[in-house]
């Protein structure tokens, strides 16, 4: 089939110097869906789009070859790199994630587990009794306790959606489990710096031990 893949895209339109909003006009969709593509995030284009796409590039390398330009981009047969976001109807519903070529099976698997881990610490804090300081009219507010533990769970759950997003990669901020390059100062180093333990545990950043062994060697 005609389709073409995320990274096959990103060159296309690099070389061609059309924007990804000039290409989603072209397909009639949102920007957001051509940035989420070509980021190697979940795929949210059908087969259909897909092979739009892929003829709109087709069209405008045409008419750039016939403008003179020198421009070679050779699609080839492909099909997509990662796997559809979709709802399967076997015996039951399953919800499919994608994850990137670029993603060993060894770290799809410690993500996962770290997953788990965080779910069973989750699962005690938000079966919890929610707790408040007594006052003289009525119940007062939250108590520290139960502060302590709200912060936590959101901490819990913002690691889960980060590590989830890092096995299909999210171009935009730099969040990949092939190659994690966070911007310093920003406030996606600072929540990740919160849930530094379990990053590590997923094996997607180094602590401070093995940070000075690979600086010494």
């Amino acid at each position: 089939m005609s389709f073409i893949t995320p990274t096959q895209s990103r060159e296309a339109r690099r070389e061609l110097g059309i924007s990804q909003a000039d290409v989603a006009t072209a397909l009639g969709i949102s920007r957001p869906y051509i940035s989420d593509f070509e980021s190697g995030n979940l795929i949210q284009l059908t087969n259909n789009q897909l092979r739009k796409l892929r003829t709109h590039y087709e069209e405008k390398i045409a008419a750039a070859k016939e403008a003179g330009d020198e421009i070679e981009i050779a699609f080839g047969d492909s099909t997509p790199e990662v796997v559809t976001l979709r709802v399967e109807s076997v015996s039951e519903k399953k919800l499919v994630l994608g994850s990137s070529n670029d993603v060993s099976d060894e770290v799809v698997s410690s993500v996962m587990a770290t997953i788990a881990d965080n779910d069973k610490e989750l699962s005690a804090i938000l079966n919890s009794i929610a707790t408040r300081d007594q006052a003289i009219f009525g119940e007062g507010g939250l108590s520290e306790e139960t502060l302590a533990s709200l912060r936590q769970a959101f901490s819990l759950l913002a690691a889960n959606y980060l590590l989830v997003r890092s096995i299909g990669g999210w171009q935009e901020i730099g969040l990949s489990a092939a190659n994690m390059n966070i911007a310093d100062n920003s406030l996606l180093q600072l929540v990740i710096k919160n849930a530094e333990q379990q990053f590590i545990q997923a094996g997607l950043i180094g602590s401070d031990e093995q940070v000075e062994e690979e600086v010494a060697a």
